[in-house]
């Protein structure tokens, strides 16, 4: 009879072992989702402040060009001499590239927490898997210790029967 308790205790805890595990993948793929959720949420808040970044940077631009073209009015030449042109062009150029490239590292940042995003999904994905198949495994060897619990009352009943003198017949 004892046995039989043993089996049944070492079973009862499988099976409280197999609801953890299940608790814990669980709860492991929802903080790698959680995770996942808040890196998107602030790249797309770093896209929109680079954007209104980009937009300020356009409107120096504009007033750099505007300046340089006074300055140029100012200096008595005709406005059409390809050296103020070119001066023009030169501050439009600079100011340009500026803002080219924040465009560039903004999307590349974008793009680097999206892949990380990803990546955070899959590894919640994997760790949820592998607690899961840690759960059935638990699950079955609980399985497993009733059986053999249940063999071990069988067999104690009658080997008791035997030890009595009582015959038996199956």
């Amino acid at each position: 009879m004892g046995d039989y308790l043993d089996s049944k205790a070492v079973a009862t805890n499988y099976s409280n072992e197999a609801g953890s595990a299940r608790m814990n993948a669980t709860l492991a793929k929802r903080q790698a989702y959680a995770e996942a959720y808040k890196l998107e949420s602030d790249s797309a808040g770093s896209l929109q402040i680079a954007g209104d970044n980009m937009l300020t940077m356009r409107r120096n631009q504009s007033a750099a060009v505007a300046a340089q073209r006074v300055t140029n009015a100012a200096s008595g030449f005709s406005a059409g001499s390809g050296s103020q042109l070119q001066q023009e062009a030169s501050v439009a150029e600079v100011l340009e590239m500026a803002v080219a490239n924040a465009a560039k590292s903004a999307m590349i940042s974008d793009v680097n927490a999206r892949e990380q995003a990803d990546f955070l999904r899959r590894e919640g994905d994997t760790q949820y898997n592998l607690g899961m198949v840690q759960a059935n495994y638990l699950q079955k060897m609980g399985k497993i210790n009733r059986e053999a619990g249940r063999s071990q009352l069988l067999g104690s009943v009658l080997y008791t029967m035997g030890a009595q003198g009582l015959k038996y017949n199956f």
